[in-house]
């Protein structure tokens, strides 16, 4: 049985603040992200754990039963973790990171192949996982930074840029844009649009950009990730809007790419980890590499991909 201590966690703050407004805020997310976590645990387990009405939030019966469960392992966790850090670091210290699962999908399997080269030794675990959930991962100490776009600073969060990506727009080859040395975003309206569904940080950046020449975005699919889009693309059904990450996949499938431009619109891969903790050695050889890897384009993807 696999059970998420980030969903227990968020469960157990529910239960102890009486709320779920409190308790987002004191894992720094919204009420929806931590509603998400929660109802995962609910169906994890098969119980319903809260008893909800318009104005309030109750334990269940099996969610009184559940609490002191609940508990125990996150302490028992929370105990693992801090003799874990006392102990000296070796060559096989161990990496826990989170990332967005674009680019679990198209830098890391390059970046893994080439860090256990330098690193035989070393024990690197990751988690993909979108924005609100690398944060509130850091924050639990479930990993030990993250990799993502998006990701601000705050009082207890350094962030510091190791990279970036831009939208582009992928089509197939013999499509008219492909064509093209320049796109614009405007170019887009005389083609049916594939993008993210809302919610997701390409779709704010694409509607902002279409917002700036004076155009609304009117999607003819939205999908919940990247690589989805581009075989949609691929099979002509419309011009998807994509991060240039995707450029070695698209060219493996004979779907052209192509920065968009007037305006051109980039977003900043940011490394965050909890304020005044440092990185091991290897932890830093890590994002060295990875942000080369991001830099040099040489990634390597996996067909399956996920919500970015």
């Amino acid at each position: 049985m696999n059970l998420n201590l980030h969903q227990l966690d968020a469960f157990v703050r529910v239960a102890q603040l009486g709320g779920f407004s409190r308790a987002a805020a004191q894992m720094h997310l919204s009420q929806a992200g931590l509603s998400i976590l929660v109802r995962k645990l609910e169906q994890r387990l098969a119980l319903t754990l809260f008893e909800r009405t318009t104005r309030n939030v109750t334990l269940s019966p099996a969610g009184r039963a559940v609490l002191p469960i609940a508990e125990r392992m996150l302490q028992d966790a929370h105990a693992l973790l801090h003799h874990a850090h006392l102990l000296p670091e070796s060559p096989s210290h161990r990496i826990v990171f989170a990332l967005p699962p674009l680019l679990a999908a198209t830098v890391l399997p390059l970046v893994l192949e080439q860090f256990r080269r330098q690193h035989p030794g070393a024990v690197v675990i990751f988690r993909e996982c979108v924005r609100e959930e690398q944060v509130s991962r850091i924050f639990s100490r479930d990993v030990d930074f993250a990799l993502g776009f998006g990701v601000e600073p705050n009082a207890q969060l350094d962030c510091e840029p190791i990279g970036k990506d831009q939208m582009c727009i992928a089509v197939p080859v013999d499509h008219p844009l492909a064509a093209r040395s320049r796109v614009r975003w405007i170019d887009l309206l005389e083609y049916p649009i594939i993008i993210n569904a809302p919610g997701s940080g390409a779709r704010t950046l694409a509607e902002n950009a279409f917002a700036a020449v004076g155009e609304a975005l009117r999607p003819a699919f939205e999908t919940s990730n990247h690589l989805t889009a581009v075989e949609l693309a691929r099979r002509n059904l419309g011009a998807a809007v994509v991060s240039s990450c995707v450029r070695p996949l698209a060219g493996s499938m004979h779907v052209a790419v192509r920065t968009l431009s007037a305006p051109v619109v980039s977003r900043s891969l940011q490394l965050a980890r909890r304020r005044g903790t440092t990185l091991s050695s290897s932890a830093s050889d890590f994002v060295e590499l990875f942000a080369k890897v991001l830099a040099s384009g040489q990634v390597q993807p996996r067909r399956a991909g996920r919500k970015d």
